[in-house]
């Protein structure tokens, strides 16, 4: 009887142990990956700084990211970094570019990459699922690293979930998620402080802006 008992118990373990492993599976499965790396270079991040003598607009096209989320529950521990080249970084003034990018300012000799990289959701929601062509907002705490200094920074993001169509892979294959967000930092934040002359010039508070598009599979390089 011991030994039929040991057998039906290991039975029991043995689907016990199979049904951790497909509840693993689905939990999975129900994630999706998306990744911004488009050669083409057509997603935006921009930084207006307002000043009182000078409003200046810091951009770039060049960003990557990868992101996995529950498409049925957004807010279910999602996570994201988005990277960017702190030397493609541009003005449109060739000069202050190159002071932006000195050891004095953004040192990107020494620190490449500026990233962000997402913490933690703040909604009063619960759930929040993203149906095809359905903008959705989610307030969420972002991470964001810069001249070696990381700092929390609030998030207001708007999500679409894209689903595949001739219109959609015309611009990048597999499924989309649209992504328009936006944060403030602070310059004084990361270590930049501006003198009596800079603060005419220069806003200590740096409204930051984003146009991202990612997609579930790899981007070709461009032909030719």
């Amino acid at each position: 009887m011991a030994a039929a008992g040991d057998s039906v118990m290991r039975r029991f373990g043995a689907a016990g142990a199979l049904l951790v492993v497909l509840a693993g599976l689905a939990w999975a499965q129900v994630r999706s990956t998306f990744l911004i790396d488009d050669p083409v270079g057509r997603d935006v991040v921009q930084i207006l700084s307002v000043a009182p003598l000078e409003v200046i607009v810091t951009r770039t096209n060049e960003v990557t990211a990868e992101i996995s989320f529950n498409p049925d529950n957004a807010l279910d521990n999602p996570q994201a970094k988005f990277t960017i080249d702190a030397a493609k970084l541009t003005t449109g003034i060739p000069l202050r570019d190159e002071h932006m990018r000195a050891a004095s300012w953004f040192n990107v000799d020494q620190y490449p990459t500026i990233t962000l990289e997402l913490k933690e959701v703040k909604t009063q929601f619960k759930t929040a699922k993203l149906e095809p062509n359905v903008p959705v907002d989610v307030d969420m705490v972002g991470a964001l690293t810069l001249r070696g200094v990381t700092k929390d920074v609030p998030l207001k993001l708007n999500l679409t979930l894209l689903p595949r169509t001739d219109d959609t892979a015309a611009r990048l294959p597999g499924d989309l998620l649209r992504i328009v967000g936006s944060f403030d930092f602070h310059l004084s934040d990361f270590g930049l402080e501006l003198d009596e002359r800079s603060v005419l010039k220069i806003a200590n508070r740096q409204q930051a802006q984003v146009w991202l598009l990612a997609s579930t599979e790899p981007v070709p390089p461009p032909a030719g």
